[in-house]
Formats: C-alpha cells, sequence, structure tokens
C-alpha cells in the first residue's frame, strides 16, 4: 500500500521480531540511499496478530490482495504491481510460497489457480471480513478452540506482555552481568562490557520498544544497534536473554 505493508508469514523457527527488524532496517537503508533521504521511514511497531491457519489462512490471503482494491488504488487485484497476486495465478520465483494456499483448492495447478482466482474475485464487490478486525487484546485471530490451544502451548496468554521501563532493564542487566549502567553506555570495547550492551539492545527490542528510541541513550546509530543484537543468537546470549526475560517478566 502507499503507506504500510501487510505480510502474512508462518515462522517455525525464528522470532517474528528478528525478521521485521531486518526487514524493516534493510529497507529503510535502501530507501534512503535511493531518494537521498535520512531517518526513520517507519512509524512505530509492526502491528501482528497470531492466526488460526485451518480458519483464516484463506480469508487472510483474499483480504491481503483486495486491500488495493477496497482502498481504490486499483480495479482488479491483478493490476497491483506490489502483490503476490500474481504468483498465485502465474508462479513465480519470489519469496512467495504458494502451494500451501494452492493445495488448499486443489492438487492439480492449473485448477487450483482458476478456483482460486474465482475465490477472490468474487469478494471484489464485498465489504472488507470484519472478522480481522476482532481480535481483542491479546491479538489472536481463531475460534476459542485455538485461543485454548495457544494458551497452553505459551502459559500467560491471560496477563498482557509487560514492557519495563529502562532503568529496571539496566539493573537486571547488572544483577546478571556484573556490569553497571554508566558502562554500558561507555565507549569501552571489553568484551563482558558489549555483551552487557548487546543484551540491553536485545531485550529492548524483544519486549516491544522501537530500536531508533535506543540512539540517544547508546550514542550509537541504527546500524550498530543491530550489530550489537546478534550478541543474543548464539547458546550464552540466547540463555542470557532468556533469564533476563524472566526476571523482567516480559
Amino acid at each position: 500500500m502507499s503507506d504500510h505493508v501487510h505480510l502474512l508469514m508462518e515462522t517455525p523457527g525464528t522470532p517474528l521480531s528478528k525478521i521485521m527488524q531486518l526487514i524493516n532496517f534493510t529497507y529503510t537503508r535502501s530507501f534512503n540511499r535511493k531518494y537521498g533521504k535520512v531517518g526513520h521511514l517507519f512509524q512505530g511497531r509492526y502491528k501482528a496478530f497470531l492466526c488460526d491457519h485451518d480458519e483464516y489462512l484463506l480469508g487472510l490471503v483474499r483480504y491481503i490482495h483486495l486491500n488495493p482494491v477496497r482502498a481504490r488504488v486499483i480495479n482488479n487485484p491483478h493490476e497491483c504491481e506490489w502483490s503476490s497476486h500474481k504468483d498465485y495465478l502465474e508462479g513465480g520465483k519470489g519469496l512467495i510460497d504458494t502451494d500451501k494456499v494452492l493445495r488448499l483448492f486443489s492438487e492439480r495447478v492449473p485448477q487450483a489457480r482458476r478456483l482460486y482466482k474465482e475465490f477472490v474475485n468474487e469478494a471484489i464487490d464485498k465489504g472488507r471480513d470484519e472478522s480481522f478486525y476482532k481480535t481483542g487484546d491479546q491479538q489472536l485471530l481463531g475460534d476459542e478452540r485455538f485461543k485454548e490451544k495457544v494458551e497452553k502451548k505459551i502459559g500467560k496468554l491471560d496477563r498482557p506482555l509487560r514492557k519495563p521501563p529502562l532503568r529496571m532493564i539496566f539493573k537486571a542487566i547488572e544483577e546478571q552481568t556484573g556490569i553497571e549502567h554508566e558502562e554500558v553506555v561507555s565507549r569501552s570495547r571489553k568484551e563482558d562490557v558489549i555483551f552487557a550492551r548487546g543484551l540491553l539492545v536485545g531485550v529492548w527490542r524483544e519486549v516491544g520498544y522501537p530500536m531508533a528510541s535506543l540512539q540517544p541513550v547508546l550514542r550509537r546509530d541504527l546500524s550498530v544497534l543491530s550489530r550489537l543484537s546478534k550478541v543474543v543468537e548464539d547458546a550464552k546470549g540466547r540463555d542470557a536473554m532468556r533469564k533476563l526475560l524472566k526476571k523482567l517478566n516480559a
């Protein structure tokens, strides 16, 4: 769309926050380089919904592909240059995995594409599906059975995720690593200080704060913060991150 993008993703391994950080950072850098701009491109944190694959997959695919039509940007979803709709109709070798959706229509690709096209076109003149806007505070898209299933799996959906203040994160890092606030924000290149600094960036991102809001605290640009966040990717970092998040109840 002109000022936002819709993505439908399955994330069996890599955390969504890490994927979105990489997408937003690399696209912003490319955009700024191309148009001679500086600074942020996207405003605020992305909005995410956890969806029931069985009940909502097809509806979401159709909703996304008809969004520019309902916004009167185009008349037919096939006209959208930046949509994956053409991949479903004609195939492609890009990022889109069309098999998961097309096989819900037919195992035979030509027939699946025809049925998919009919499925999308039959809703062109209808209004938006309000079911996608009734997710509540938990941002879950599915029936009660799906919500119960998710709740059992992660065990804490009855409580909202907590965003601890910066001072609390600094305190937790000091208790866990022995590195004080002043050292974390310093220019020190000591290995243990860099590790603590990376933990700060990783936790800050994980609990939902925008990365850019850490820039005035650490006095480093976004590319440096992105590199620091890699501290939490190995076994030692992941374990430290897990302990910190547990301590912060995030």
